[in-house]
């Protein structure tokens, strides 16, 4: 069953990867347009307040040129032109208020509230509320030129112009959704942009794909990566290294067959030649002899097909799934590999020895052919070693960590140096330079070792001892978070 982290991932991977930079990136530009807009909404209303007061204070110095007090008293002529004026482009309600300081004189809304403390000459603005409604007041506040009917100095006169603030939000308002919408059809260019740079970077990618699906089968050769991005160019040298490994691979089974056809070419011509024989000769024990003879050739082909089995199979375990591997008890294997082998060693009168240290060694890889490569590297042994010989399986720790070595040590003729570096490849002559010319091996037992070797991580290691003999040699990874589990 799969978890929802598999399955998120499976759903993250199959998205289009304009989509994906676009999950990146449109919600990190959204949010720093929004904090932009939120940043600056403060400015915006600084500005609006800027312009719509400007209007103020127009109307407060043109209701200040029209303050008289030659009467005796305060005496104002509106300019009502320029109220309407004003108040058409306010799109709201104009309030003002004409009073002194005392209170004693108030023309207009004298329900208006009171102004801050004025500074002679200064214009300032501020917001209240006027009936429940929010307005926004321009207060100025100046000497008369002579004192009124009755004062004994002159007075202060203070003018107040409002008005309503609908018309100001109504123009923030309008401002915030300008720079929303523009904000937001630069996010949709930038994400179109995007998409049409992704377009355009994996074009060579899509030529790339069409190229590959109109090659042949059997076409191994590399990619070009002319005109490819930089980014590219990593995965397509990893696909040429994966096309090298597979015609390497193709090659070695090219020269397997090449060279099982010919090494079963012999044998077939020798039993053809004394099933020939024997249909022609004209006494039964003629025959006899000449089946008798067909024997050895019968095993020769019939051992050389079974290493060959053995051999591709061994070859073949390179592309197995690690998954599959298992956990291989090594001193019960090199056991079960000698106790296999022991009468052949009595024959021979060869003392036959498992050397394993008392703690467990595990290994990890397939038991079946770890026992095929342990048992083709005894079965030379055994062959090699003169007669009343030693020969000695051994199982350590390598003297790197996490790696185990499996020896065989024999006592026999050793190999030339001029022919150690063939052995282990296919019909390579390692077991005849092992035992000698005249014996029956197939020149594929080293060759399986070596195989089955690569497979787990290793590589077949040959050396003549100093003494006498030869050590044959691979290492093994060892298991040990497998045992650690169990």
């Amino acid at each position: 069953m799969r978890t929802p982290d598999a399955v998120s991932a499976r759903r993250d991977a199959s998205r289009p990867l304009w989509l994906t930079l676009a999950l990146w990136t449109v919600p990190g530009l959204v949010f720093l347009l929004g904090a932009g807009l939120w940043l600056s909404a403060a400015s915006l209303h600084d500005l609006s307040d800027s312009a719509y007061d400007r209007s103020l204070a127009g109307a407060i110095r043109a209701i200040d040129l029209n303050v008289s007090t030659e009467s005796g008293g305060v005496g104002v002529e509106l300019p009502y032109p320029l109220f309407e004026s004003f108040q058409a482009t306010a799109s709201g309600e104009v309030y003002y208020r004409i009073s002194t300081d005392d209170g004693l004189v108030q023309i207009g809304d004298a329900l208006l509230p009171p102004p801050p403390v004025l500074s002679s000459g200064e214009i300032r603005f501020y917001d209240a509320t006027y009936f429940d409604r929010p307005i926004r007041v321009a207060a100025f506040r100046r000497p008369l030129d002579r004192p009124l009917y009755g004062a004994p100095t002159a007075q202060n006169i203070v003018i107040e112009v409002a008005e309503t603030t609908g018309s100001r939000e109504a123009f923030r308002r309008d401002l915030i959704r300008r720079a929303v919408s523009r904000d937001a059809l630069a996010v949709l260019v930038a994400a179109a942009l995007l998409a049409l740079g992704v377009r355009f970077a994996l074009a060579p990618l899509a030529a790339l794909k069409e190229r590959l699906d109109l090659r042949e089968p059997d076409d191994r050769s590399r990619l070009d990566d002319t005109g490819l991005p930089r980014e590219v160019r990593p995965l397509v040298g990893a696909v040429n290294d994966l096309l090298q490994r597979h015609r390497e691979r193709a090659e070695r089974q090219r020269r397997f067959i090449d060279d099982a056809s010919h090494q079963l070419k012999t044998p077939i011509a020798v039993l053809r030649s004394q099933v020939d024989y024997a249909v022609q000769a004209g006494d039964t024990e003629a025959m006899r002899r000449t089946l008798e003879a067909m024997r050895p050739v019968i095993d020769r082909a019939g051992r050389m097909t079974t290493q060959l089995l053995a051999l591709a199979r061994a070859e073949n375990a390179l592309l197995l799934d690690p998954s599959q591997e298992a956990a291989v008890d090594l001193a019960k294997l090199l056991r079960d590999v000698a106790r296999l082998h022991l009468a052949e060693a009595r024959r021979g009168r060869i003392d036959l020895e498992i050397e394993v240290p008392d703690e467990p060694l595990v290994a990890r890889g397939s038991e079946t052919l770890l026992f095929e490569a342990v048992s083709n590297l005894l079965d030379n042994a055994l062959r090699a070693s003169r007669r009343d010989g030693r020969v000695v399986l051994r199982g350590a720790r390598d003297g790197e960590a996490g790696w185990l070595d499996v020896a065989v040590l024999d006592e026999g003729p050793g190999i030339e140096a001029s022919r150690l570096e063939r052995v282990g490849e296919r019909f390579g002559g390692g077991e005849e330079a092992i035992e000698g010319p005249g014996s029956e091996r197939t020149g594929l037992g080293l060759a399986i070792v070596a195989a089955i070797a690569r497979a787990h991580g290793g590589e077949l290691r040959l050396r003549n001892r100093t003494a006498r003999g030869l050590a044959a040699s691979f290492r093994l990874a060892e298991a040990v978070p497998m045992l650690r589990r169990n």
